[in-house]
């Protein structure tokens, strides 16, 4: 069913522009569960009805999530709101015979909520594809057999990525308590300015046929065909998607090993994020040479880099600029082990190589390229740009730490959630989560999605290197 908005409408919204930052090559919806163990007052405060008007209310003070992409006369695009037309959501609600206890017993396994039917279809998020009628946000709740809940919500991506999604859902539960609380800054619109105060006579802002390695264009190629070119030809019965798990205190010790190695010299230092993108992607490309899926040789080393940070600009409010921070890995920095100190320091010196100059000169590239796209009339410029590193026919493997995400914060008045699952289709590009959390309510694991293709997976799990510091949580 759709919400029922009423006549309480907002009249207006700061509609949000994204074509002025990367966000725009994020076209898909990005699903999740989170699941609520069985308690007493899921009956009283998860009722659909209270749900649902608890809902009503988040939207009224968030009405992006009721917007829709508009295309403009220049080919940028805009999220926008009018109360006139509004793009209502869904919503809704179903019992099963599942129950919370076999739930926890298969790790909460995306695929057995598959088979209970407790997700929805996930559309094509494509800019092109989003009717009037395709919604922003669509929510099922799933009342398990003998108590507990599951929610299940998506969001497309373009517009909420996944910090703006685990904090809208975190908003309605509050509302759901009846806080009069304000919208949190992250779901506000900002203006983040990164092309304020660009250098032109930059070596990028110059010549606009010099591309930022990080960023590709092609406009001789049907998006279709570039899709083809960047992507390697495997089946989807082959790519094995699971979750597995490392400790807090591991990571910490793996950081202090990397401290202590000598390999960093003085002022020098490393983010836990940074040994984590070291280890994750040893290991990775290391299983992929041993199963032969990829040639012996260098890789392409990446971690997701939100761009505000080294700007100096907001870290707050909906959209993260994203670039992925590239340095070259030699097939000695990957194969041993006794190397993790030296990749961890290869991954901070590429992050820290991306000053706001470089970057607000590679965002003056590509705002520059895609106006002459259109002005070329280039159909669907959008379409035609794409990160280097996500190239699968390339050695790559790459991170996205997304671990202040709030994930466990949406607690509707039952409980936080136990455990939260999604999935992540794209081989060698790991996603890492916060895992549920512990005692103190504060996480004491990291979740990581890995994809890998089934000769990779199995490389990994006989890799002692991996198996002394991970676990596995689930499998699709």
């Amino acid at each position: 069913m759709r919400i029922d908005m009423g006549d309480q409408l907002p009249t207006e919204a700061v509609s949000r522009q994204i074509t002025n930052d990367t966000q725009f090559m994020f076209q898909f919806y990005k699903p999740c569960f989170q699941f609520y163990a069985p308690s007493p007052n899921i009956d009283s405060h998860m009722s659909p009805r209270r749900l649902q008007q608890s809902l009503t209310t988040a939207l009224h003070s968030c009405p992006l999530l009721l917007g829709r992409f508009t295309v403009h006369a220049d080919q940028t695009i805009s999220h926008s709101y009018d109360p006139r037309n509004p793009n209502l959501p869904t919503f809704e609600f179903q019992s099963t015979d599942l129950t919370f206890s076999e739930l926890k017993s298969q790790g909460f396994a995306y695929s057995l909520c598959q088979r209970h039917n407790m997700d929805l279809a996930i559309p094509d998020g494509a800019i092109r594809r989003l009717s009037d009628e395709q919604p922003m946000l669509m929510v099922k709740v799933t009342y398990l057999h003998g108590g507990g809940a599951a929610v299940f919500a998506m969001t497309n991506h373009v517009a909420f990525d996944g910090n703006a999604m685990f904090s809208f859902l975190a908003y309605w539960a509050q509302c759901n308590n009846g806080h009069g609380v304000e919208l949190p800054v992250d779901l506000q619109p900002v203006s983040n300015a990164i092309l304020t105060n660009v250098d032109q006579t930059s070596d990028i802002s110059k010549d606009a046929a010099q591309s930022p390695a990080e960023i590709s264009v092609d406009a001789t190629r049907l998006p279709a065909e570039i899709g083809t070119m960047i992507t390697r030809a495997v089946s989807r019965d082959t790519m094995i998607p699971c979750v597995y798990s490392i400790t807090t205190q591991d990571l910490r010790k793996l950081k202090q090993q990397v401290e202590a190695s000598g390999e960093l010299q003085d002022g020098e230092w490393v983010s836990s994020n940074n040994v984590l993108t070291a280890l994750i992607s040893q290991c990775v490309a290391r299983a992929n040479m041993r199963a032969h899926v990829y040639e012996h040789g260098p890789w392409t080393v990446f971690q997701a880099l939100d761009m505000r940070r080294p700007l100096g600009l907001p870290l707050r409010g909906l959209g993260s600029p994203i670039i992925l921070a590239e340095c070259n890995a030699s097939a000695d920095h990957v194969l041993h082990p006794d190397r993790l100190p030296a990749l961890a320091r290869r991954v901070r010196m590429s992050v820290d190589a991306y000053t706001p100059e470089y970057l607000r000169n590679a965002m003056h590239w590509m705002h520059t390229t895609y106006a002459g796209l259109a002005r070329d009339g280039v159909n669907e410029p959008w379409r035609h740009f794409w990160f280097s590193a996500l190239n699968t026919n390339r050695r790559c493997v790459g991170v996205s730490c997304m671990n202040r995400i709030p994930i466990y914060d949406a607690d509707f008045g039952a409980g936080r959630p136990v455990m939260a699952r999604s999935f992540n289709p794209r081989p060698n590009y790991v996603i890492v989560f916060p895992g549920p959390p512990g005692e103190t309510d504060v996480y004491d694991s990291l979740h990581m999605y890995v994809t890998l293709e089934r000769p990779a997976m199995d490389a990994l799990r006989a890799d002692p290197e991996w198996t002394s510091v991970c676990t596995l949580v689930s499998e699709f």
